[in-house]
C-alpha cells in the first residue's frame, strides 16, 4: 500500500473535502524574492529557522503576491555587509538584472537581514533598481521618504545593535565564569599532547536530562611524552630551533599531522620553530583551563565557518586572560618548569647591567635564506646576524656561510636613502623616527653581505598597491669590504 506523507497527504485530504469548482482561482500578483539568514550552522537548525522566517514573510504578503525566489544565508553574522554574504550578494546581483523574475523583496525579520546602517544602503540601492522591500515590522513596503518609516528604521537599527551587544556580553560573561569557576573546556582544537575524553554528565540539569555530556582534556599517550620532552629540554637551555630540528629528524608527527581533521589549514608535513615556541608558551599544559588568550576582530568575506570573526589574530595581554581557579586536567609540566621556560624568552641584563635594545628588531631579513636576522651585540654595539643551520629547523647545507652579520649603525645610515627610493620624501628624523616609518609602511630590510634591499613584508603584499610591489630599491654597500662576517 502506498504511503503519502507531508504536503501530499494534506493536499489529498483537502481535495476530498472541497469540490474543485469551489476552489479559488490562482492569484497572479506581485512576485517576491524572500531573504532570510541564520548566524550559525552548528547550533541552529537551518530548516527550522528558514521555515519560521518564510512563514512570517508569506503571512505579510498573503493576498498580495507569492514568493518566486529564495535567498537564505547560513552561518553568516548580521554584521557582515550584504556584499560579503553569498546569498545576499546573489540577491543584489539578481535585482540588478533587467530580466529578473521578482518585483519586490520580502524579509521575515528585520534583525535577520540588517544591522546598524545596512538597511538604508540596501533599500536605497534596491529602490533605485525598482525593487521594493517589504518588512513585517512596517506592515508592508518600506518608504524611505516617510517620517514614520524613517523613525521606525532608526528604532529597529538601534534595537538590533542593542541585541547584539547584550548577547555578546551575556555569552562572554558565561564563558568567563565557566572557565574560572568550573574549568570547563569551551571548545576548539585540543592542545597538542591532549585528547578529548568523556567528562561525565553535563552540569546543566536540563542538558543532563537530555543525555548531554561534557568533554575534558586528557593526556594523549602518543604525543604527551613529546610535550614533556620539549619542556624538559628547553629548561636545560636548548634552543627552540634545535628542538624543532630533532623532532623532524626523529619523525615525530607535528600537531597538524596528529589531528588533520581539525587542522585542514596546515600541511602536517613537519615541525617549524613557531609551532614549538607556541607549545612552550601555552599555560594549559600546567593543568589549568585558560580562555581569551587571543581574539579576532573584523567580519567579511573569508570568515570562519559559523560566522566568527575573520580579522587578524590578536594576542591579548595576560591581564585579560581567564584562568581556572583549580586544576582542570592532568598537567604535562609543573609550574616551576613552565615559569622557568617563559623566563628564558625575557630580555636579560648584560654583564654591565644594561638591557640591550635593537631598533630594527624583526625588520632585518637575511638575503641568503629569507629568515629574520637575530639581534646580536658585539664590540659594544648592536648588530644583526643570521646563523644558518643553528637557529632554523633545516640544517645548514654544504657551502653555505656560517654567519652573516651587519651593524645596526650602518643600516640606520643607509635607511634614509632606501626610504626615499621606496616611498618618496622621507619625514625628517633619525634613528627611531626612521624605523617607525619602516614599520608603518610594513617594509623589510634585506641584506646579503653586499647589497641592501627594502621590500614590502610578504604577509602584507596583498595590501600593497601594485605599483609598489615591483619596487625593490637596492643599495650597494661600500663598507662591506672591511666589515666582514663576525665569527662568534
Amino acid at each position: 500500500m502506498a504511503v503519502v506523507v507531508g504536503d501530499g497527504f494534506l493536499a489529498r485530504l483537502s481535495a476530498c473535502r472541497v469540490k474543485p469548482e469551489q476552489l479559488p482561482a490562482a492569484f497572479d500578483g506581485v512576485r517576491f524574492a524572500f531573504y532570510g539568514r541564520m548566524s550559525t550552522s552548528t547550533f541552529q537548525d537551518a530548516q527550522t529557522s528558514r521555515a519560521w522566517q518564510r512563514a512570517v514573510a508569506e503571512e505579510l504578503i498573503d493576498g498580495i503576491g507569492s514568493v518566486v525566489a529564495e535567498f537564505f544565508d547560513v552561518g553568516v553574522s548580521r554584521r557582515w555587509s550584504w556584499q560579503d554574504r553569498s546569498e545576499a550578494a546573489a540577491l543584489l546581483a539578481a535585482a540588478a538584472d533587467p530580466d529578473r523574475d521578482f518585483d519586490a523583496v520580502v524579509v521575515g525579520e528585520y534583525e535577520r537581514a540588517f544591522h546598524g546602517d545596512q538597511f538604508r544602503e540596501v533599500v536605497s540601492g534596491l529602490n533605485a533598481l525598482g525593487v521594493a522591500v517589504w518588512l513585517p515590522e512596517a506592515g508592508g513596503p518600506v518608504e524611505l521618504g516617510s517620517p514614520v518609516h524613517e523613525a521606525l528604521m532608526v528604532l529597529l537599527g538601534a534595537q538590533a545593535q542593542r541585541e547584539v551587544a547584550r548577547a555578546r556580553q551575556r555569552v562572554l560573561a558565561a564563558m568567563r565564569s565557566q572557565t574560572r569557576l568550573q574549568g570547563r573546556f569551551l571548545g576548539g582544537r585540543p592542545p597538542y599532547g591532549y585528547r578529548l575524553v568523556d567528562g561525565g554528565r553535563h552540569p546543566n540539569p536540563v542538558h543532563g536530562r537530555w543525555g548531554r555530556r561534557v568533554r575534558v582534556l586528557a593526556p594523549d599517550p602518543v604525543t604527551a611524552p613529546w610535550v614533556r620532552w620539549m619542556f624538559a629540554e628547553r629548561a636545560r637551555g636548548r634552543t627552540v630551533a634545535s628542538l624543532a630540528r630533532e623532532l623532524n629528524e626523529r619523525g615525530v608527527v607535528c600537531p597538524s599531522g596528529a589531528d588533520p581533521e581539525r587542522n585542514t589549514h596546515r600541511s602536517g608535513e613537519r615541525w617549524i620553530v613557531r609551532t614549538v615556541a607556541m607549545i612552550l608558551e601555552n599555560p594549559r599544559y600546567t593543568g589549568r583551563q585558560v580562555w581569551n588568550r587571543s581574539s579576532t576582530t573584523g567580519h567579511g568575506s573569508g570568515g570562519r565557518a559559523g560566522g566568527r570573526g575573520s580579522g587578524a589574530l590578536r594576542y591579548n595581554p595576560i591581564s585579560e586572560w581567564e584562568v581556572s581557579e583549580r586544576i582542570a586536567h592532568e598537567p604535562l609540566v609543573d609550574d616551576e618548569t613552565f615559569v622557568a621556560v617563559q623566563g628564558m624568552r625575557v630580555a636579560k641584563r648584560a654583564k654591565d647591567g644594561e638591557v640591550r635594545r635593537y631598533l630594527l628588531a624583526g625588520l632585518v631579513v637575511c638575503g641568503l635564506c629569507g629568515r629574520r636576522m637575530d639581534g646580536h651585540w658585539v664590540h659594544g654595539r648592536a648588530g644583526y646576524r643570521c646563523r644558518h643551520g643553528f637557529t632554523s629547523v633545516k640544517r645548514r647545507s654544504d657551502g653555505a656561510p656560517r654567519n652573516l652579520y651587519v651593524r645596526e649603525d650602518h643600516l640606520l645610515e643607509a635607511l634614509p636613502h632606501l626610504l626615499v627610493r621606496t616611498a618618496g620624501p622621507v619625514q625628517e628624523g633619525v634613528g627611531k623616527e626612521l624605523v617607525d616609518q619602516v614599520r608603518e609602511q610594513r617594509l623589510q630590510i634585506h641584506y646579503n653581505d653586499r647589497r641592501l634591499e627594502i621590500r614590502p613584508a610578504p604577509l602584507t603584499m596583498k595590501t600593497v598597491e601594485p605599483a609598489r610591489r615591483s619596487v625593490q630599491p637596492t643599495l650597494e654597500l661600500e663598507w662591506c669590504a672591511d666589515e666582514k662576517v663576525a665569527e662568534i
